[in-house]
């Protein structure tokens, strides 16, 4: 490729970013050049560097090989490694100024105060791996897309609320793997507030008289397409034989008739043979386990927030097909936070690029429950 059909195509990306996000470089002290050898001087030429390892998944060594190749700057890969990781915050803030409308409905206004995170688990594959070989935990703070923690483990660490520190005020949204009574209830005792998909399977629930709770029953009991709401007790016995109880509500809605018959379509898929009737009644249902208090939040946003939840997790989907967000280039966590708001940054980018007047969120019609 010609270097002038390079500079036309780089002139395209960099109209596409947010207003002003040279200066905001300068105001991270990224362009500060402490050594003879630092040749990155111009916001531009950082932005190159970032974005050709990030979305082109390339090593240290062959991204700076490459921008070289160019006529970019010629650095090497401990500067530009430093370089990233500095970053980070720099990153973030171009991904909250480039953030829509979707996002924003997660705000702390919106939702009661509280400070809605997502948490979630992805496989993502080492460099040179031919399969998945280590799980990234994520804790996302959802209204600013902001990487509140994360964690990389081997594959034989499932999903669990015990790894994440819960600070009072959040409400963590989480799907049916973190349905766990123990993660629940240490969240709970932290100060925070739950709302997870419930699994059958997973969980205990009794009620409020000490009779166990069997949700099947009572799905089948509500009206129509309406929410409903019973308060259920969980009961969690730690390591030291000490009893811990708390309160909570199960919120359920039943589907629309299509939406229901893919989701069972889904379940087939994935059960085989082995799906049973009660599961493939309970998935004509969203059910979900909060501990936020109904004068907080009704049954019917709590269901609404928990979609919010899905529609997130749709992005993400579309993200790690296009840009391989589960190519994790290694296990230091500040290195892996900066890579990340980089992909975050790319997908955006390519959003812009496909759309330019179109919606950042998921279509309406790809929600599912």
């Amino acid at each position: 490729m010609k270097a002038e059909q390079v500079l036309q195509g780089w002139s395209c990306i960099e109209a596409l970013l947010p207003e002003g996000w040279e200066a905001l470089a300068d105001e991270h002290e990224l362009l500060e050049t402490k050594y003879g050898n630092a040749k990155i001087k111009t916001a531009s030429e950082l932005m190159r560097f970032l974005l050709v390892h990030t979305v082109a998944d390339l090593p240290l060594r062959q991204t700076v090989a490459l921008v070289a190749e160019s006529g970019g700057p010629d650095i090497s890969h401990v500067v530009l490694s430093k370089r990233l990781i500095r970053a980070e915050e720099y990153l973030h803030e171009l991904v909250g100024r480039m953030l829509g409308p979707a996002v924003g409905n997660a705000t702390a206004e919106t939702w009661a105060g509280y400070d809605v995170c997502a948490v979630d688990a992805t496989m993502g594959c080492r460099p040179g791996s031919l399969c998945g070989d280590v799980r990234m935990h994520t804790l996302l703070r959802v209204a600013e897309m902001r990487y509140v923690q994360i964690e990389v483990t081997s594959l034989k660490e499932g999903e669990s609320l015990l790894r994440y520190d819960a600070q009072p005020g959040m409400l963590i949204v989480g799907d049916r793997g973190y349905c766990q009574a123990a993660g629940i209830v240490r969240t709970v005792e932290k100060g925070a507030d739950v709302l997870i998909r419930l699994n059958r399977g997973s969980i205990v629930l009794d009620r409020p008289d000490g009779t166990t709770f069997d949700v099947l029953p009572w799905l089948r009991q509500l009206d129509g397409h309406r929410a409903g709401e019973q308060r259920v007790v969980i009961d969690w016995t730690d390591a030291d034989k000490q009893m811990h109880r708390i309160e909570a509500r199960v919120c359920a809605a039943r589907l629309p008739a299509r939406e229901a018959e893919k989701a069972r379509q889904r379940l087939r898929k994935e059960q085989g043979a082995d799906v049973s009737k009660e599961s493939l009644e309970a998935a004509g249902y969203v059910a979900v386990i909060t501990t936020a208090p109904a004068a907080r939040l009704s049954a019917s946003r709590c269901i609404e927030l928990y979609r919010l939840r899905w529609q997130i997790e749709l992005l993400f989907k579309r993200w790690k097909s296009l840009l391989g967000f589960d190519r994790i280039p290694n296990y230091r966590e500040d290195a892996i936070r900066a890579w990340l708001y980089g992909k975050l940054l790319a997908a955006m980018l390519l959003e812009r690029l496909a759309s330019p007047e179109g919606e950042f969120s998921p279509h309406s019609d790809e929600r599912a429950a």
